[in-house]
Parts: C-alpha cells; sequence; structure tokens
C-alpha cells in the first residue's frame, strides 16, 4: 500500500510545473478577464510566451481539477469590490498543474492576482475538499450557484461564518507556514490577530450567556406579585418591590443593547469577528503585497520585463497602501467598539448592583414574615443565583474585552511604509 502511494505521487509530482516557495508571482488583467500584465514568474510557470498571455482570456491557465463553485465565489465577490483569496489549481501550456493561494483584488479597470505557493496544512485540507466538491459538480450536475451554496455550507460546518472568513484564515496560514519555510520570525501582528479569533468566540459565548439570563428573570416580578397578593393587602410592601425590580429589570434589559449591532440581529462580539477576519485578509495581503512589489521592483531595475512595467510597480505600489490603510481602520474600529463594550459591561454592572439591593429587601421582607414567606423563598432563591452568574459573566466579559484590547494594540500599525500612520489619540489612519 505504501508503495502504491509512493508511486502515485511522484507520478503526480512528475506532472507538477515546480516552482520555488520564494517566487511570488502576479498577472493583472482588464474587467474582461483579459491579460494585460504580470511578471516573469507569471510567465515562465505558465509555459507561454508574452505574445500568447497579452490579450489572452485569463482562464487560459485555467484547470479543469477546479470546483466551478470556487470561481463563482470568487468573481462573486470581488466584483463586490472585495479582495479575495482562494487556492487554485492552474494548468500550464504544456498541460503541467501548478497550485497557487492567489489574493484577487479589484482596480480601477480590472483586477490584480498575485499568488504564493501553498505549504500549510490547510492547503491539504482545501485539496481534498476541491476534490469532493468536483465530484459533486459532475455527479449532480450541479451549476456553479448551486456549487458554490454547497461550499458555503461545508465552510459553516467548519465554524466559518463566510467564505471571506474562511480566505482570510487561509492567507494567514499560508503566510505563517511561508515564514516558517523561508526561516522568518512569525510576524507578531498576524499573530495577535490569530489569537484574537478565539477569544472573540470566548466573548460571544458569554454575551449569549447574558442575553440567555435576563430572559429567564422577565417573568420574576410577575411571580413575586402573585406571591404578593397572597400574603400581604394590595399595595403592601412585597407588592412595591416587584414593582421596583420590575421598572430596574426593564431598564438592565434595555441597556443590553449596548452588547449588540445592526438594530439587535448580531451580537457585537460576532460583529466584530467578522471584521477581525477581514483585518486579517488585509494585513497578510499586505505582506504579500510588499513582497511582491519588492520583487517587481528588483525586476524593473535590472530591465523591464515589459514595456510599461513601471506601470505595474506603480499599481502594486497603490495597492499595498490600500491594503494597509483598510487593515488598520478594521483595527480602530474593533478597537473603538471593544472598548464602547468594556463601558457597556461597567455600566450595566451598576445597574445590576441597583437591582441586587431590591433583592436583598426581598429578602429582608421574607425575614420580617418568617413563616409565612415560604411561598416567597424559591424566587428569592431564583433571585440570588441571577445575580451570582450574572456578576459572574460580566467580570468574564470585561476580562476579554481587556485581552481583545490588548491583542488589537499589539497588531495596530504604527506606520506604514514610512508614509502612512496611525494616530492613537484621534484613532485615524492618514498619508
Amino acid at each position: 500500500m505504501t508503495l502504491q502511494y509512493s508511486d502515485a505521487h511522484m507520478a503526480e509530482k512528475a506532472d507538477e510545473a515546480a516552482f520555488d516557495i520564494e517566487e511570488l508571482f502576479f498577472s493583472r488583467t482588464d474587467a474582461r478577464g483579459v491579460i494585460a500584465a504580470g511578471n516573469e514568474v507569471f510567465r515562465r510557470i505558465s509555459g507561454y510566451s508574452w505574445d500568447e498571455l497579452v490579450g489572452a482570456p485569463h482562464k487560459i491557465i485555467r484547470h479543469s481539477d477546479m470546483p466551478k463553485g470556487v470561481f463563482y465565489i470568487l468573481w462573486e465577490r470581488i466584483k463586490q469590490g472585495m479582495a479575495t483569496g482562494a487556492y487554485v489549481k492552474n494548468r500550464a501550456k504544456d498541460g503541467r498543474y501548478y497550485w497557487v493561494y492567489a489574493v484577487v483584488s479589484p482596480i480601477e479597470g480590472g483586477f490584480v492576482s498575485v499568488r504564493m505557493k501553498p505549504t500549510s496544512a490547510t492547503f491539504e485540507g482545501a485539496k481534498a475538499a476541491y476534490k469532493a466538491f468536483l465530484k459533486l459538480e459532475q455527479s449532480e450536475g450541479l451549476s456553479p450557484e448551486e456549487s458554490a451554496v454547497a461550499i458555503r455550507a461545508r465552510l459553516k460546518d467548519l465554524g466559518f461564518p463566510n467564505y471571506g472568513a474562511y480566505s482570510s484564515y487561509a492567507i494567514a496560514q499560508e503566510m505563517s507556514a511561508r515564514d516558517a519555510a523561508l526561516s522568518r520570525m512569525e510576524d507578531g501582528r498576524l499573530r495577535s490577530l490569530k489569537e484574537l479569533l478565539p477569544t472573540l468566540v470566548e466573548l460571544d459565548k458569554e454575551q449569549q450567556a447574558l442575553f440567555a439570563a435576563f430572559a429567564k428573570i422577565r417573568g420574576i416580578p410577575s411571580n413575586m406579585r402573585i406571591v404578593a397578593s397572597r400574603l400581604e393587602p394590595a399595595g403592601g410592601p412585597i407588592s412595591a418591590i416587584s414593582q421596583n425590580y420590575r421598572l430596574m429589570s426593564d431598564e438592565v434589559t434595555n441597556h443590553l443593547g449596548g452588547f449588540r449591532v445592526e438594530n439587535g440581529t448580531r451580537s457585537l462580539s460576532e460583529s466584530v469577528m467578522l471584521r477581525i477576519y477581514r483585518g486579517l485578509f488585509m494585513m497578510a495581503a499586505s505582506r504579500l503585497q510588499r513582497e511582491v512589489k519588492e520583487v517587481s521592483m528588483a525586476a524593473l531595475g535590472k530591465h523591464a520585463e515589459q514595456d510599461g512595467f513601471q506601470t505595474e510597480v506603480e499599481i502594486l505600489t497603490t495597492m499595498l497602501d490600500d491594503y494597509m490603510i483598510e487593515s488598520g481602520s478594521v483595527l480602530v474600529s474593533v478597537f473603538n467598539d471593544v472598548t464602547a463594550l468594556t463601558r457597556s459591561a461597567k455600566d450595566l454592572r451598576q445597574l445590576v448592583t441597583g437591582l441586587d439591593s431590591i433583592r436583598v429587601l426581598c429578602r429582608v421582607e421574607a425575614g420580617r414574615l418568617g413563616a409565612q414567606s415560604a411561598s416567597l423563598m424559591p424566587v428569592i432563591n431564583q433571585l440570588d443565583t441571577f445575580h451570582v452568574e450574572i456578576d459572574a459573566t460580566l467580570e468574564r466579559i470585561m476580562s476579554l474585552a481587556e485581552r481583545i484590547k490588548g491583542l488589537v494594540e499589539a497588531a495596530m500599525p504604527r506606520t506604514f511604509n514610512g508614509s502612512l500612520h496611525y494616530h492613537s489619540a484621534t484613532g485615524a489612519l492618514s498619508r
């Protein structure tokens, strides 16, 4: 078995158009996907001459092993103006294949694709998934759109809220693997953002627990009034306590709006997570963009691979600045939102403390009633449990929020390329 696998593996490798991990290549197309330019690595690996490439549709290098659903998602996103990454199996002129991780970005009048050699464990999973989706497309006759739906469903099963989150995770893994292969230190800013993701999952769980806890106490004032009607005349102490508890609990519940966004349809931590994924993508893409720009500038210094190659360097430079500004802006917005979340948690804790004082009055009144308060004790015990639970949950939320702020600060850009700056006092980025 091992020998057969080895033989198959060797045969597959013989059909591969290999390139080194340090090699990066890019190509630019017009809005129709027609190749306008690229660098020498792209030309060499594809096996075509420049005369054959320039003016040809980019699908000239498309491999039949690629699921159509992947391209459907890719084009859907970039047509919406979003830079997007994907694992892509390409076909060289002589029929050999080569895998890349491609970052495709819309620019004025077309698109730019920057590509690197994928080497991470995530890549191995993607290759297996692509085979499965290709088989599904062929066996069930799926349209590209139907295949895209199946791909997105699979990503949700894996814990990714959308394709953008997956592509962000993938490029971060590829950049880490690339750094390791080239004996470079891991990017500390990327590491901070990757560490943020599980912390945000924890924060979201705590927020959901908070919402659930408050939902459970909504019926307590009514229960207190029912008990009061049996123990005392109308308008007695327990009735007054239940009324005050209802009013304060309504105020606390309204304050929970500070933990939700998008008209209450999404928790703040979930919103932050989606933006962190985007920031992670743009930061990793800017790293890749900087490298390919440096490679292109070095090539320009030796010889222009094509007429007008200076234009390509200028486009790459502009894209790099745009990536860095967007990644920085995302982090600024996240930092501000998490700071607001911390304030909301502290305010909510103060309100709960006021609510707790009413609970204490209820227990005092129960003590005054003595044996008559037996029917009131289950309500009081429920309040005791609720307040202990809420206090602990808010403490954890504030602790997680502070950790998130620290990780965001560690990833926050201070200067970009000598010309872009983050102003900590105003929370703004400028050139």
